[in-house]
């Protein structure tokens, strides 16, 4: 007996993820699963920063900081086609890694992979998206135009302090230098941090991927190029604190905060981000779920053989050293805390040593397929034996009459063919890797007519390296892999496509003119080459994502731009500094800082700036 599918139980997420698999279909009907750019995220993610670094180092070549010279600067890099080009891949490179932040964030949560010992990737990827939405804002600062003059006014209104004086004080070139160059500064080393902090997001995974595949790069950086080709960016007017921003273009993904903080305030807009980030952070213990883990050993069993520890993802085996009377000299010993129960480990145990002790046996699995398997037999049926893993039950990838039952039996037996004489073994296990490489032995040997593995993409598996070992252990039992073993790969509920293989391979003339599989390779990645049609969708799809950066730039202005006139700043020793009056603004007579402030006395003790505007009336 063994549990109901604990995967299925997240309804709700299951509906998202299914939504999410949809989408990640369709782009596979036009390319390979290989070039879907959607199975890439994490890895686009880091070669995103890559390319920032880079443009960063073109552009910190020619910036020079301080309010007198920054904005001319920019405008200079500006002057000339590739400055241009260098400035606005350098833009739309930070908002697609903002983006591809999201999504990822977003698939990992639809799929369940945030709880457990997925907890420190989940949120050190908040803490990792937080860090480059604030040193994209320190970007906009830096160019010093209107847009950056809303986040000093913002910075003004709400810390105070001597900074509102440096920027409305005749003297501003000799006092502001020092907060470019700090600006400046955290801008290029928080990026540079950023690279702990991806280390530490994949230190739970016994092989981390840090490098989007070659192709993918590729199509990556065509898409940034031909979107600053189309949209090169552009500094908007010159910050001027004189004047309050009437209207701007604001990048949503870094800026949008600001107007909504005009319309709403500090206490509204803050208080929610507070509790919505603080929730989303602490996920995987407010929403944790469960799954067939963690996996355990039986020691006398155990031969010390490795293979558990070679193919474990999540690094949660390890080896020690034993003395005792089995005459063997390792044994596998499970780290609970990390281990996920996909089951990778049961399936490469050539001596079913490990079982997952949410009450997956292998061993029990496998004896349920054979007693079927005699049965049918028995009664003259040809049997197809069909692997599938928890998620493609839960997602729909199964047509309905093969789902297992419900009644805590591993399997399901069904008629299919013509006649119906031909009958299909369903085996739901917890991932593709589950499947024993002996079990397809033993099945050959005992009369099967068909072995079926179902298989997700392979860069779409559930627990990451699902059809990597599958593959690998087929490819290095070579004698394994003759007539009646087929390889699908199927994206997550396409139901329709898994009836379709079953209706044609028990067609008698498939039957008669059966050869062996081809199998996929176990891949890498960067010496594959994409089709034209791959390569054309791969690139327009994230040329579309990238441009979405471009309708949310909206343009917003201050509300209180509408009244204001007036600005006065005084410092601790009674100066006081009025910014030049807008021209058309006249004020009424004897007004003007120095009458209005005659009679104040001025404390000395400590700075206190009043970023205040005045009505005229």
């Amino acid at each position: 007996m063994i549990p109901d599918n604990p995967y299925a139980q997240r309804k709700l997420l299951r509906m998202l993820e299914k939504l999410w698999a949809r989408m990640e279909g369709v782009v596979n009907r036009f390319t390979k699963s290989d070039f879907n750019p959607l199975y890439h995220l994490g890895t686009l993610t880091i070669f995103m920063l890559i390319v920032l670094l880079a443009t960063g180092v073109y552009l910190t070549v020619f910036y020079r900081p301080g309010l007198d010279v920054a904005y001319a600067t920019v405008e200079k890099i500006d002057s000339t086609w590739f400055g241009s080009l260098i400035r606005s891949i350098h833009r739309y490179a930070s908002d697609a890694m903002i983006l591809l932040i999201i999504l990822h964030i977003l698939k990992m949560l639809f799929s369940d992979k945030f709880w457990g010992q997925r907890w420190l990737a989940w949120t050190s990827g908040w803490i990792m998206l937080a860090g480059v939405w604030l040193t994209g804002t320190m970007g906009y600062w830096l160019v010093w135009d209107q847009r950056a003059q809303w986040m000093t006014e913002y910075m003004m209104q709400t810390l105070a302090g001597t900074s509102g004086l440096t920027y409305v004080a005749a003297d501003i070139e000799s006092r502001t230098f020092s907060n470019f160059v700090i600006i400046l500064f955290l801008h290029v080393f928080l990026p540079i941090i950023g690279f702990l902090g991806i280390y530490i997001h994949g230190l739970r995974l016994s092989r981390a991927r840090w490098w989007s595949p070659r192709w993918v790069s590729v199509q990556a950086l065509i898409g940034l190029v031909i979107l600053s080709l189309i949209k090169p960016v552009q500094s908007f007017a010159q910050a001027d604190l004189s004047t309050l921003v009437q209207s701007v273009p604001m990048d949503a993904y870094y800026l949008g905060f600001l107007p909504v903080i005009d319309q709403w305030g500090n206490l509204i807009f803050w208080g929610l981000a507070i509790l919505l980030g603080g929730s989303l952070f602490l996920l995987p213990w407010l929403a944790s779920g469960r799954d067939l883990g963690p996996a355990t050993v039986t020691d006398p069993a155990c031969t010390g053989c490795n293979i558990c520890y070679a193919e474990c993802p999540y690094d949660a085996i390890r080896m020690t050293d034993r003395d005792d009377e089995t005459g063997y000299r390792k044994l596998a010993v499970i780290n609970a805390a990390q281990c996920t129960g996909c089951g990778i480990c049961v399936g490469a145990c050539p001596t079913d040593a490990i079982a997952l002790e949410g009450g997956y046996s292998g061993e029990q699995v496998f004896n349920a397929v054979k007693g079927a398997l005699h049965r049918e037999m028995s009664e003259g049926n040809s049997v197809t034996v069909l692997f599938a893993s928890q998620r493609d039950e839960a997602l729909g990838s199964l047509p309905a009459r093969l789902t297992v039952s419900k009644d805590g039996s591993p399997i399901t037996v069904s008629a299919w063919g013509e006649d119906e004489a031909a009958r299909v073994v369903t085996a739901v296990i917890p991932s593709a890797g589950a499947v024993n490489i002996e079990w397809i032995k033993s099945l050959h040997q005992d009369g099967t007519r068909d072995i079926v593995i179902l298989s997700q993409p392979y860069d779409d598996s559930l627990n990451r390296e699902d059809a990597h070992w599958i593959l690998n252990r087929l490819h290095l039992r070579p004698a394994l892999v003759k007539e009646g073993l087929h390889w699908l790969e199927v994206t997550p509920g396409d139901a329709k496509t898994v009836e379709g293989f079953l209706n044609d391979l028990h067609k008698p003339e498939l039957q008669n003119g059966k050869h062996p599989p081809a199998l996929p390779p176990v891949k890498e990645r960067n010496k594959f080459i994409p089709s034209l049609v791959s390569g054309l969708v791969g690139t327009m799809l994230l040329l579309g994502l990238f441009a979405l950066a471009l309708p949310l730039d909206v343009s917003a202005g201050m509300r209180a731009a509408e009244q204001s006139a007036l600005r006065v700043a005084v410092d601790a020793k009674g100066r006081v500094e009025a910014a030049a009056i807008p021209e058309g603004v006249t004020l009424p007579e004897g007004a003007g800082p120095r009458a209005d402030f005659r009679r104040c006395a001025f404390p000395r003790q400590r700075a206190r700036v009043g970023g205040r505007r005045n009505d005229p009336g």
